[in-house]
């Protein structure tokens, strides 16, 4: 449709351009027969072609001009029907997430109740908590829902001072109980107390999805590490970096990392990350674009991955810090909202 408007704008345009330049040749000639004017042989066809190019540019122009016109109308009308379908599936995600919601928990504290039993059988009691683990997963997935929901909406978010140091510990020891579990050593790096210009509960999350990604794609009882850097950054930013010693990510993985429910082959092919809803990653990407920040994962497969979240910082200008290039052959993919 587009093409068919750009082709007849560009015909009606050459037709102007000769209609136009052909009276102004008929003017010129009248002229100089009703003053008795002379031209020389190259006078008159210098004017001509004069005449010609200015108003091939003025066809030109406009003709790009309406072509851009009309494209952005169609455009526009025809994203509309995507658009709302979009708008309808964002509102169903969390009109059924919140119904859920309500039944998952009464389940869970009536299995809760049910385990205070002291003549409850073994089997059963085994049953009671393997689906009160199932229960929490699933309520894991479904704030995970509400969240990346919540984030997609066209809403202001609340910006301060936020002191990026003191949230890393909270969530460090929120996950300690389940790194010293899989044998993975936990730690926080920081020096002085470093403050971004940020939304501490979206902050928070950012963290704890890193880090909870980090514990489970580590292998379990093989000294395992996952660490936490917050350090400064040039112009005036700050830096979050989680890096770990877990499978790592392939190339053609880190292409498609960002997008929700994506599980790389390497982590289904050895059977870990099982408790990942898959949304964590689509969720810090979401949330670090709001905070018009940056986020890179560089990757070594068999080795670890570290995943560097670059954000404003509130009010004090930071040294550089540069990333140290490894040796090995790493795999790296970066997405900057600044």
């Amino acid at each position: 449709m587009l093409a068919i408007i750009s082709i007849v704008l560009f015909l009606v345009g050459i037709k102007y351009v000769q209609e136009t330049t052909l009276e102004s040749i008929t003017l010129q000639i009248q002229n100089a027969i009703i003053t008795g004017a002379t031209t020389t042989d190259t006078t008159l066809p210098q004017s001509i072609e004069e005449v010609r190019d200015q108003t091939f540019l003025y066809a030109f122009i406009g003709i790009l001009f309406m072509n851009a016109f009309f494209g952005f109308l169609i455009a526009r009308f025809a994203l509309w029907p995507t658009r709302n379908s979009l708008q309808f599936q964002k509102r169903f995600i969390g009109n059924v997430a919140h119904e859920i919601r309500t039944p998952l928990a009464i389940i869970k504290t009536n299995t809760e109740v049910a385990l205070f039993d002291p003549n409850l059988p073994k089997a059963t009691r085994e049953t009671y908590e393997e689906i009160i683990v199932e229960l929490d997963r699933i309520s894991e997935t479904i704030n995970n829902l509400l969240s990346f929901d919540t984030l997609t909406r066209p809403r202001r978010m609340l910006k301060t001072p936020v002191d990026i140091a003191q949230i890393a510990e909270i969530v460090a020891e929120r996950h300690k109980a389940l790194a010293d579990s899989r044998g993975i050593a936990l730690s926080v790096i920081s020096g002085e107390t470093r403050h971004a210009h940020g939304n501490a509960v979206a902050l928070d999350q950012v963290i704890t999805n890193l880090v909870k990604n980090a514990v489970n794609y580590t292998p379990e009882n093989k000294n395992g590490s996952v660490t936490i850097h917050i350090e400064p950054e040039e112009k005036n930013k700050i830096a979050i970096r989680v890096l770990d010693t877990g499978v790592g990510i392939n190339q053609k993985d880190l292409f498609h990392i960002f997008e929700p429910f994506y599980r790389g082959d390497m982590s289904r092919a050895r059977g870990i990350g099982t408790g990942t809803s898959g949304l964590g990653l689509a969720i810090v990407n979401e949330i670090v674009r709001i905070h018009k920040g940056a986020i890179s994962i560089r990757s070594t497969p068999g080795t670890g991955t570290e995943i560097r979240v670059v954000l404003p910082a509130a009010g004090k200008q930071y040294l550089p810090d540069p990333l140290e290039d490894g040796k090995t052959k790493t795999n790296e993919v970066s997405v900057d909202f600044s």
